[in-house]
């Protein structure tokens, strides 16, 4: 590692002497009025190297080279730029930035202004994408877009969840990621620093331009590239950093979990009470030995980002070439997770004539993942303290190869395990990846002006991935591994996009026209293999194994798509925006090949109108009302098994006719499904507005979202195989509101930013049914018509019985034989028996409401910005205590052993030790092992300092900034766990997510 570091900076310096003879310039800034402008920004295009106007207006930057471009900026204001040549004063005047409007949005196959947009697109700054020591770009985003919700992991290099406006259906709908023109569902891959811009597609109106494949909503992304007639700059971003654990759950120690069995009168678990204080010693009465086995797992481990690349341009051509490595340990004790990313970007373009230009984007990655085992984490949970981690007394017999004490000694059975040894012996799990994305395009305009183009380009993503599973043979106890086990995989992937596109553009007096047709036409192919052996003498290969053992199989899969669309834009006088899109698509996964889905976008920029200009008095610079409504397919989810068919079921299969007559039956096949498309329609209203001179911007909108002819397996009443149908139907509701102020006073400038989305799912339909079961048999979570997915289902907790007298007053405790301190149920029907049709919906796993804000403050070269998040409703299910079900020798957490039932009065929530051992209490999915999934978390903050000109002047750099990073150093929850976001609502084996507190520095020659 330290050589590779080496390398780096080696590379910085040879780099710097393409620096050129700096020399220093001056000049003045004013504004509409004429007079000095004083804090406006002048900045060296592509570095930090700058300075702010003086009350005057005057400012004088040093460090300046011929070959740099000068960008004047202050808010409100219309920034321009100058290449400053040999010129040494400037005498610049800003006018007001009527439209900061006229910021160029990506849009699907195309770009289009800010102002003639009719659908909700949020534009994500490439700063927010590298502002947190984090693998993946979508994890920078988390709390920073309105509908965009993210969940987050602490395993090394692991991918987050991310949904755009909800539950996007019941099978697969990813976000689509569009990068440089190759469309993927992840990119966990991609180095965030590769990336220019990022727009995010949030409803169906503007993603149905991507059709079948963007049901989950659409994430645009373009790669960095350098700009013509631009010097050659060498840019390095860094950092080095510590992931640390700060909020852990606490468990009970050795006394509480030895006070709770005694408690519960259950004479079998005092026996490894009174073994343990005989092995290991006692104190006070109490086993002497009290491990924390979260504090035994848990430890701090490193991170670091490492980035150089090198751009710029000839009068034809572009270019820009980075190298990035990027690191991020395990923070398991005794696993070996880890995940270690290196990647190369390249950008080329060139103009070949007025009529003709090409360019190649290609990014090669290797991705080395080593995985820990999250069972561990379950283990340490359950674990009895009782025992020490390691005994190093103990006999081969007993503890191979590492001296793992085990709690079998103390008469646990095998369900326990060391959680150490879990993490030690179950972590060589590795997947390498090599990856390359190309993107091959051409651009033709056959009358030389932009009026007409035509493009098209080929993307490419070949993946071939490696993995294997090595468990090696070891004694923990009475858990036996007798012989060691190794699996290896291999994944090929090759994907296709091939795009041909033609735009027209037309502007005839206040009318302006855009007309866009296109095809798409894509292929993804996977093949993969298998080998299994035991007994292998090198855990590298196979081959070295038992012969007898080896087993193995291999397949694969191919789908083709084709898809077909047109896009119409219209403005008229920048007041009414129409925009008008159809796609027909083909996929070969259904028998219904083709789908058509068409959407339909209004905009009406009320400020342009000539009474909203004499009402308003210059405090509501821009307004603007827009609706859409877009229909799309879903292409993401299974595949058609075939048509069902009526078959000859032969003489087994067969009537009787006239008594001894045997007659060839007919049987209906029903394992067999014909499926067609799943449908997202979706209805958008909103507006956007930009006030006190473009300070302060508010967006909000309103969305209903319907998810149609979802594929479900509804149960069937005739007794049939359920088979795969387009059944079902749900319906996502919300709102979206986004606020962002920003203002600048002379060398001070600052901003506040926050947004905030509301969204209702619901079940609207089964196909008849009335519910669809998922989880598990005892901890069901329903999908019902008229609730919202994965919804939890059993009993509600009324209370605790307090005392005798309580119990003998009460029917249904009589007929349970109850006791004080049992939880009370709520009879819901009244009819004095608790059973199964007093189950109710208890909560469900989605959040009522999710919310993010910001704020960021400069004077001169310090600045300080800080990221705020949270989510609130939502519900967890706490299945870490509900395993004392199944095995009552599990340990406890700290909070439920410090408020358990000791008697009348103590609490009217938790049940007694013994009732933790009552099936009434704990053998049912009841309230209790619900939580509130609400919590709010200091996201990130991040203190910069940007060296001072004359510093960088004597270095030779034009850009220079070191900055301290803190990410997620807090959280306030109430869940009794590591941390509330949990994928799928189930808390069982969760990885932690750590904190983060990092170094870093940018430096450009």
């Amino acid at each position: 590692m330290t050589k590779k570091l080496f390398l780096f900076f080696m590379m910085l310096g040879s780099f710097s002497a393409f620096a050129q003879d700096a020399f220093e310039v001056s000049g003045v800034v004013k504004g509409d009025d004429g007079e000095g402008l004083p804090g406006v920004s002048v900045i060296i295009k592509g570095t930090t190297h700058g300075v702010s106007t003086d009350f005057d207006g005057a400012f004088t930057l040093s460090g300046v080279s011929a070959e740099n471009t000068l960008v004047f900026s202050f808010i409100g204001m219309k920034p321009q730029e100058f290449v400053v040549g040999n010129q040494t004063f400037f005498e610049v005047d800003l006018q007001q930035d009527v439209e900061n409007l006229e910021e160029v949005v990506v849009i699907g196959y195309g770009t289009s202004k800010s102002k003639d947009l009719t659908a909700p697109i949020a534009n994500v700054d490439n700063k927010d994408l590298n502002s947190m020591s984090v693998s993946s770009a979508t994890e920078a985003i988390q709390g920073k877009v309105a509908g965009v919700n993210i969940v987050s992991s602490g395993a090394p290099g692991e991918s987050p969840q991310m949904q755009i406006r909800g539950i996007g259906s019941l099978n697969q709908s990813d976000v689509l990621y569009v990068v440089d023109g190759m469309q993927l569902f992840d990119i966990a891959w991609l180095n965030p620093n590769d990336i220019e811009t990022m727009s995010i597609l949030k409803d169906a109106s503007a993603s149905a331009i991507y059709g079948m494949r963007a049901a989950g909503g659409v994430v645009i992304i373009t790669t960095k590239t350098g700009a013509k007639n631009e010097k050659m700059r060498v840019s390095y971003d860094g950092y080095y950093g510590v992931q640390k654990v700060t909020q852990r759950l606490e468990m009970a120690n050795s006394a509480q979990y030895a006070d709770f069995i005694r408690s519960s009168n259950n004479s079998d678990l005092i026996k490894p009470i009174d073994a343990a204080m005989e092995r290991y010693g006692s104190v006070d009465g109490n086993p002497a030995i009290s491990t924390d086995w979260y504090d035994e797992l848990i430890k701090s481990a490193p991170i670091q980002n490492h980035n150089i690349s090198i751009m710029g341009g000839t009068e034809k051509s572009t270019y820009n070439v980075s190298l990035g490595y990027f690191s991020q340990g395990g923070i398991m004790n005794e696993g070996q997770g880890n995940y270690e990313r290196f990647s190369l970007k390249t950008n080329f373009s060139h103009t070949v004539s007025e009529a003709f230009n090409f360019g190649l984007n290609m990014t090669m990655t290797t991705e080395d993942r080593m995985t820990d085992d999250d069972r561990a984490f379950f283990q340490a949970y359950i674990g009895s303290p009782m025992y020490p981690a390691y005994d190093y007394s103990l006999p081969d017999s007993e503890a191979y190869p590492k001296k793992f004490a085990n709690p079998h000694n103390l008469g646990f059975d095998t369900y326990y395990t060391n959680p150490l040894g879990v993490a030690y012996y179950h972590s060589n799990n590795r997947t390498q990846n090599f990856r390359v994305l190309p993107n091959l395009y051409a651009e033709f305009r056959p009358f030389k002006t932009d009026k007409l183009t035509f493009r098209s380009s080929l993307s490419m993503d070949y993946i071939n991935s490696r993995g294997s599973n090595f468990t090696p043979d070891y004694q923990i106890g009475n858990t036996v591994q007798p012989i060691n086990s190794l699996t290896k995989n291999q994944y090929w992937t090759y994907n296709m996009v091939w795009d041909n596109f033609a735009t027209y553009e037309e502007a005839f007096g206040n009318h302006n026209l855009k007309v866009m047709v296109g095809s798409s036409t894509i292929e993804e192919n996977t093949r993969f293999l298998s080998l299994t052996a035991q007994g292998v003498k090198d855990p590298n290969y196979i081959h070295t194994g038992d012969e007898s053992t080896l087993t193995g199989f291999d397949g694969g899969e191919r789908y083709r798509m084709l898809g077909l669309f047109t896009r119409v834009s219209y403005n008229y006088d920048d007041r009414y925006l129409v925009t008008g899109m159809i796609r027909r698509d083909a996929s070969s996964k259904y028998q219904e090949k083709w789908g058509t889905f068409p959407s339909l976008g209004l905009g009406w920029v009320v400020s342009e109108e000539e009474f909203f200009k004499s009402w308003n008095q210059s405090t509501l610079d821009h307004f603007k009302l827009r609706a859409s409504y877009g229909d799309l397919g879903n292409a993401q989810g299974v595949a058609n098994t075939g048509f069902a068919a009526i078959l000859n079921g032969g003489l087994g299969q067969s009537g009787l006719f006239g008594g001894s007559l045997i007659m060839p039956g007919m049987i209906q096949q029903g394992t067999y499904s014909h499926l067609s498309w799943e449908r997202t329609r979706e209805f958008n209203i909103g507006f956007e507005s930009k006030l006190f001179d473009y300070r302060l911007n508010f967006e909000a909108d309103y969305f209903n979202r319907q998810t149609l002819d979802m594929i479900i397996m509804p149960p069937l009443s005739n007794g049939l195989e359920p088979t795969l149908q387009n059944a079902g139907d749900m319906k996502n509701t919300g709102l979206e509101l986004a606020l962002n102020w920003s203002d600048q006073i002379g060398d001070f400038s600052y901003s506040l930013g926050g947004n905030f989305t509301k969204i209702n799912n619901m079940v609207t339909s089964l196909g008849g049914a009335p519910y669809i079961q998922a989880g598990t048999e005892e901890f069901p979570q329903m999908l019902m018509p008229g609730e919202a997915a994965y919804s939890f289902y059993g009993w509600e907790v009324a209370g605790v019985y307090q005392n005798q007298q309580e119990i003998d007053d009460c029917p249904i405790a009589q007929a349970n034989n109850l006791k004080p301190g049992d939880f009370r149920y709520v009879d819901r029907n009244g009819d004095g028996v608790i059973d199964e049709s007093d189950r109710t919906i208890l909560g469900d796993p989605n959040p009522d409401f999710y919310y993010g804000f910001n704020f960021n403050v400069a004077y001169k070269n310090i600045s300080l910005s800080a990221n705020f998040m949270g989510s609130h409703g939502g519900t967890i299910l706490n299945r870490k205590r509900a395993d004392i079900n199944k095995h009552a020798g599990n340990n406890i957490d700290a909070n439920l052993a410090n408020n358990l039932w000791t008697g009348e009065g103590s609490t009217n929530a938790y049940p007694s030790a013994e009732g933790m051992f009552n099936t009434w209490n704990n053998g049912r999915l009841n309230s209790f092992y619900l939580e509130d999934a609400s919590f709010f978390r200091l996201q990130n903050i991040r203190l910069t300092y940007n060296l001072p000109s004359s510093v960088m002047e004597n270095l030779k750099m034009t850009g220079a900034s070191v900055y301290l990073n803190v990410d997620r150093p807090y959280t306030w929850f109430n869940t009794n766990g590591f941390t509330p976001e949990v994928p799928g609502g189930v808390d069982e084996q969760t990885y932690p997510i750590p904190a983060v507190f990092s170094l870093g520095a940018s430096l450009t020659f």
